[in-house]
């Protein structure tokens, strides 16, 4: 029996093998964060982490139920950076004081992590939204160190990473040194007739830009 994979619906995306973490890249403004938000969107015996830097827990309950994402307790961890009110929001919510805790966030998420296991889930998508606003806090080194932690854990759990940055907030080196730890790297651009994808390091290696559909103006 083959290895299960996850699956991109609605994307012009592959499936990619279990413990695969993706750098997702472009400007939030070209329909980026959706993009993160759908590659984030399983089945329905799959859980979802998001560790947000930026985003409040209920924003990040609106952005996702704007793309298809059923939000509950069963299926959904939220770990907060901004510490803010909880309250009514159906998911799983653990909180940091600020976005510059990384050992923190990183202690959070794996309690998230190993609550969803112990109940039978055992395939697991994590969202970083984003780098971007931990590198504006944190020096490079101090990232670099907690996105290779992330990265392993990810692999050794056999789960799926999708990590946001905007390139526009960094030069090459912060990019390059934040791309050598993903498996691939998504890039995200307005094209003619709307957002374009441009997949590189895995997805059959292709570098041809290709559409896809937003499916909300919120997120």
């Amino acid at each position: 029996m083959s290895e299960p994979e996850y699956a991109f619906d609605g994307l012009p995306l592959d499936s990619v093998r279990r413990g695969t973490s993706i750098l997702v890249a472009g400007p939030s403004h070209v329909g980026t964060k959706e993009l993160a938000y759908r590659m984030l969107a399983g089945d329905d015996d799959e859980g979802v982490i998001i560790l947000t830097t930026n985003t409040t827990a209920a924003d990040i309950t609106a952005e996702c139920e704007a793309v298809g994402i059923e939000v509950s307790p069963d299926r959904m961890g939220i770990v907060d950076c901004l510490d803010s009110d909880d309250s009514g929001v159906p998911a799983r919510v653990l909180t940091v004081s600020s976005a510059q805790d990384l050992t923190g966030i990183g202690m959070r998420y794996s309690k998230l992590y190993s609550d969803f296991h112990s109940e039978g889930i055992e395939s697991v998508r994590t969202g970083l939204f984003s780098i971007s606003t931990v590198l504006s806090l944190t020096e490079l080194q101090t990232v670099s160190r907690f996105v290779h932690t992330l990265v392993g854990r990810v692999s050794k759990v056999g789960g799926l990473g999708v990590f946001l940055v905007d390139p526009a907030m960094h030069d090459e080196r912060e990019l390059r040194t934040i791309s050598q730890f993903c498996d691939g790297r998504i890039d995200v651009r307005e094209g003619e007739d709307g957002p374009e994808l441009r997949s590189q390091g895995f997805l059959g290696g292709s570098s041809t830009w290709l559409s896809f559909e937003p499916l909300s103006n919120g997120a």
